[in-house]
């Protein structure tokens, strides 16, 4: 029988459902990464706004959502193709979120069925491409070598940060330059995010996240002034054999599929087609 468990403990969440998305774990490091993020807040006694909600047809998994209010909503792959009662659920317990990310299929099966049951329709905003490495193909060629960003280049990172996510992100996502800064800020302290630095000047940047055993690159940004030198492509192939040498057993990043550039760029460093993974955006409500 179809049931829906809700629950907003990342600890039992993970107990439960961790061996299946860690056998995915490229597939799986956002979901993953919210779930352990959470976990680390619950252990330190501070309040955590995830939440879960898992499909099961008995005892057997079908599919995860997992949200953290007021983001998106995250799908876990499928084990199979009825995933519908999971909407279904969500809907009749007042869910609600901007957007539905997830594998392609579950992530359109999710979006028209949301459609049904609450009359909220929705557009595919991005397509794109998970890839995963294992070992470097090609080493970073361009002039320059790879830094951790400065404190002092916060206004340069925060100007970056900004313009990837007006580039990248809908309008649901968007970040205040305040949240630009903060989040520059957070990622220089942290140590996650690096810089491609030529006669030391920062040329262009790329960030990294994940989990224990896989690392996610994201933020790859260069400004239009310094682009088709190869400076993206090497602060990313550095960053990835880093987190290699550092022993996470594989790295990851999703990118754009309409963009054949950076499509190309991970290609050649090594990175390797896992699957597509979509972006809905909701319409607001009325």
């Amino acid at each position: 029988m179809m049931q829906v468990i809700f629950e907003t403990d990342a600890a039992e969440f993970l107990k439960k459902n961790g061996a299946y998305l860690e056998n995915r774990e490229a597939e799986h490091n956002l979901i993953l990464s919210l779930s352990h993020a959470a976990l680390a807040k619950q252990s330190k006694g501070e309040k955590s706004d995830i939440r879960f909600a898992t499909l099961m047809n008995d005892d057997e998994f079908v599919v995860a959502a997992v949200q953290t209010p007021p983001h998106n909503v995250v799908l876990s792959r499928a084990t199979a193709p009825e995933i519908e009662p999971l909407a279904d659920a969500l809907a009749e317990k007042g869910w609600a979120f901007p957007g539905i990310v997830g594998p392609a299929g579950e992530a359109s099966t999710f979006a028209d069925r949301w459609a049904l049951k609450t009359g909220q329709k929705s557009v595919e905003y991005m397509d794109q491409i998970i890839y995963s490495l294992k070992q470097i193909l090609l080493p970073p060629m361009a002039e320059g070598h790879s830094r951790f960003a400065k404190p002092e280049e916060q206004k340069t990172v925060a100007s970056w940060i900004l313009k990837f996510a007006q580039d990248a992100l809908p309008k649901s996502e968007q970040m205040t330059q305040a949240d630009a800064e903060k989040r520059a800020a957070e990622s220089i302290a942290s140590e996650r995010l690096m810089v491609w630095d030529v006669d030391g000047v920062a040329r262009a940047q790329a960030g990294f996240s994940g989990t224990a055993n896989v690392a996610r690159i994201n933020m790859v940004y260069t400004p239009p002034e310094e682009r088709g030198r190869g400076y993206a492509s090497a602060v990313v192939a550095d960053i990835s054999q880093r987190q290699l040498d550092a022993g996470k057993k594989m790295c990851c990043l999703y990118a754009d599929a309409r963009n054949p550039v950076s499509n190309s760029i991970y290609r050649k460093i090594g990175y390797e087609f896992v699957g597509r993974s979509s972006l809905y955006v909701l319409e607001k409500k009325s």
